[in-house]
């Protein structure tokens, strides 16, 4: 048995070394100007072959090491320099040193490791490779998937072994280094579990195993919106008690238990109908079967717009009429699911507020931070003045010094690319066959268009985020300088307008969509990856934000009026249809 997998690991990475190879080769030649340099007999040449290979055989051990003992490495340092701050002030309850390194530690890892069952890539998710062996090469599903997730679990426990030798040298509990790579193999198997008994629910009532993109989406937002809790839990240096943390613990294991038993009962049907219905190029699939594209069946096949508008502007208020509901979805569920977190917030609080002080101090304060907050005023609380410690000062060093963070949340609710994608198989891809729709004023007044109507789309994020950092302005002391508020909303919306240039223009430059739905061009997705690498090192550059605001109004301005000239030149020749 041990053998066999062996064999199949060798397959799965021998075949990733090719197809990242040719798929390399492919994206440059795709790409403009250098493509035009590169020659055919690149696919062919052995020498690079080989030095990719070797390429490969370097990412796969970072990804067996590096990556593993930094995730786990963080929370030990966190763990170890918050030890000493708990003792110092006496929050650690007379324990000693090591136990609250280790009792920290293990929380630390609980609350990472949890949120990572939510937003963890699906283990039947149908990759490039896994298509080719299972539904080309007829290998057995589940010995293919075994041995997949059997390999990322020894990475895993590798990795965190080594991470724990240093957490030891620091200090942390013996049990601590040996107990959490034995937990981090239950919880993944809990989230396998999770996964596959999902699947059978699913197939029982003859429901398709696709991955839901809304409840992933909602998922992460939970994830993402959870972290300022955390931070407020650490920050005012809360306690769980050993005793309640040992339980929560048994019950996660006892709960990976029962995930690892789920994972060996699993049959290579379920195996072979899950990888089925998230395969990546759904050409392959029989009519009979599951159909990709069924979230563009939400069309309205009718549907007339009001007024006097011609031309592209008729086609534009067209598509978004009878497309609207697939086109607001994703915004819409971001912006309630903002509001409704922000109203129980403030909820509890003034229920809190409520039992502690009686109710007319509590009409009180509401009233009065009504009026201050309508004259953009403070937070005014005569009864629990706000201390220079107070975890409300990190948020106001957040939403006064960080609001490009507000990146992160705005990519999430944005729809642009699903837009782009309902642009090409419900309207571009039958007017590309005019020779008309490609000339370069046309494309360009379409473009123009285009990019406004995502702006308007992408609104509902915008107001929501923008209030979400000006609501910690207001309980941190209100704005430190006039129009604030305004400037906050102001980088909110630029950042919303960069998303979506940056989607569109993508769109324009390499149109990435076959005529079965699908992203397929390799440039595209390079390009993608760079310019998003690069604003996830830029989000976390400080900059107070009446210096922000009118840097990115100049950098979007500058980075619109780039991309349309970018899209004037080579969107003639680059946006066409796909086989």
């Amino acid at each position: 048995m041990i053998s066999e997998y062996k064999n199949i690991l060798f397959k799965v990475i021998h075949l990733r070394s090719i197809i990242g190879y040719n798929s390399l080769v492919f994206a440059l030649k795709k790409t403009p100007i250098i493509g035009s340099l590169i020659p055919d007999k690149l696919y062919s040449t052995t020498f690079l072959k080989v030095i990719y290979w070797v390429f490969h055989i370097i990412i796969e051990t970072f990804k067996l090491f590096i990556g593993k003992i930094f995730g786990l490495g963080i929370i030990y340092l966190a763990a170890f320099l918050l030890s000493d701050q708990y003792i110092e002030h006496e929050l650690g309850m007379g324990m000693s040193r090591s136990a609250i390194y280790g009792t920290l530690g293990l929380f630390f890892f609980l609350v990472y490791a949890l949120c990572g069952i939510l937003i963890r890539v699906p283990y039947f998710n149908c990759t490039t490779e896994k298509e080719y062996l299972v539904f080309m090469l007829r290998m057995d599903a589940k010995k293919l998937n075994d041995t997949l997730i059997y390999y990322d679990l020894a990475k895993l426990f590798i990795g965190y072994v080594i991470a724990g030798l240093f957490a030891v040298i620091t200090g942390a509990p013996f049990w601590l280094w040996l107990g959490i790579p034995f937990l981090a193999l239950l919880i993944k198997f809990l989230g396998i579990g999770l996964q596959i008994m999902g699947f059978k629910v699913r197939t029982k009532f003859h429901r398709s195993l696709k991955i839901s993109a809304i409840a992933y989406l909602i998922r992460l937002s939970v994830v993402l919106l959870a972290i300022p809790f955390f931070i407020v839990f650490v920050a005012n240096g809360y306690f769980i008690p050993v005793i309640p943390l040992v339980i929560v613990t048994g019950l996660i294991a006892a709960a990976g238990i029962w995930g690892f038993t789920v994972f060996l009962k699993s049959d290579t049907n379920i195996h072979r109908r899950a990888l089925h219905d998230n395969i990546s190029r759904p050409e392959i699939k029989t009519t009979s079967q599951y159909d990709n594209t069924k979230s563009f069946k939400k069309i309205k096949a009718k549907g007339t717009v009001k007024g006097d508008k011609k031309g592209f502007d008729y086609l534009n208020a067209l598509f978004v009429k009878r497309h609207w509901t697939m086109l607001c979805m994703k915004p819409v569920v971001f912006t309630i699911i903002i509001a409704a977190i922000l109203i129980l917030l403030i909820g509890e609080f003034i229920y809190g507020y409520y039992t502690r002080f009686g109710s007319d101090n509590c009409w009180n304060m509401v009233l009065t931070n009504l009026v201050n907050m309508v004259t953009f005023r403070g937070y005014d609380d005569a009864l629990l003045p706000l201390g220079t410690e107070s975890a409300f000062q990190f948020f106001r060093y957040v939403a006064q010094s960080h609001l490009l963070g507000m990146m992160i949340p705005l990519s999430i609710a944005d729809n642009s690319f699903k837009t782009t994608q309902a642009m090409f198989i419900n309207c571009d891809n039958s007017l590309m066959t005019f020779s008309f729709f490609k000339q370069r004023e046309k494309i360009i007044k379409l473009f123009d268009i285009r990019l406004k109507q995502l702006i308007r789309l992408n609104i509902g994020p915008v107001i929501a985020c923008g209030l979400s950092a000006n609501l910690m302005l207001f309980a941190s002391g209100g704005q430190s300088y006039p129009g604030e508020y305004l400037v906050t909303i102001l980088v909110a919306f630029l950042l919303s307008v960069l998303t979506s240039v940056t989607w569109l223009s993508l769109y324009y430059l390499f149109q990435p969509f076959t005529t079965s739905v699908i992203a397929k061009g390799g440039a595209y997705r390079i390009t993608s990856i760079i310019i998003y690498s690069v604003a996830a090192i830029i989000v976390w550059v400080p900059m107070v934000s009446y210096i922000l605001a009118p840097v990115l109004l100049v950098v979007t301005a500058a980075y619109v009026f780039f991309m349309r000239k970018m899209v004037y030149k080579h969107a003639p020749n680059t946006w066409r249809i796909k086989a």
